[in-house]
């Protein structure tokens, strides 16, 4: 390899490492804007339940695995999105549970709300106990474990 092309290397990793970081803070944050919060807010009624953070949660992810804007995940989105899985990924086969060939938008929520870790975060955000989250609530937790995507863990967690 000559020097022009080991510098070019250099400043590629350099560029790209700086990129993932960036995205890591943001995702690592957990911080809801009230903005985010209003438009999660399908009911308008100033707060939110699982299924509404959950539906939210999943339209975000959807924004940048859903290649072709269908509105579901289909098996080669998913395989682009997670390249380690390979072919045929059982995780894949579990969330697609009418096994169309896509994950929906009903079976993402699904296994997003009934997830253990959204779940328990969701419950400990609830300080008044009325199984929804005000604004107040978000904005003076830590939500990160809220942010429970279909690639971010296993289905069977």
């Amino acid at each position: 390899m000559n020097l022009r092309n080991s510098i070019l290397l250099i400043l590629s990793l350099a560029v790209f490492n700086g990129c993932r970081t960036l995205e890591e803070e943001s995702i690592d944050s957990g911080k809801m804007t009230q903005a985010a919060f209003a438009i999660a807010d399908s009911d308008n009624d100033g707060k939110l339940t699982k299924k509404e953070l959950a539906t939210h949660k999943h339209r975000e992810a959807l924004a940048e695995f859903d290649l072709n804007d269908d509105g579901k995940i289909s098996a080669e989105e998913w395989a682009a999105a997670r390249p380690s899985a390979g072919e045929n990924d059982p995780n894949f086969n579990a969330l697609d549970k009418n096994s169309d060939g896509t994950i929906a938008e009903d079976e993402a929520i699904l296994f997003i709300t009934e997830h253990v870790n959204f779940s328990d975060q969701f419950r400990k955000l609830d300080e008044n106990g009325d199984f929804s989250l005000h604004w107040e609530e978000i904005d003076s937790g830590a939500p990160s474990s809220l942010n429970v995507t279909l690639f971010s863990t296993h289905p069977d967690a």
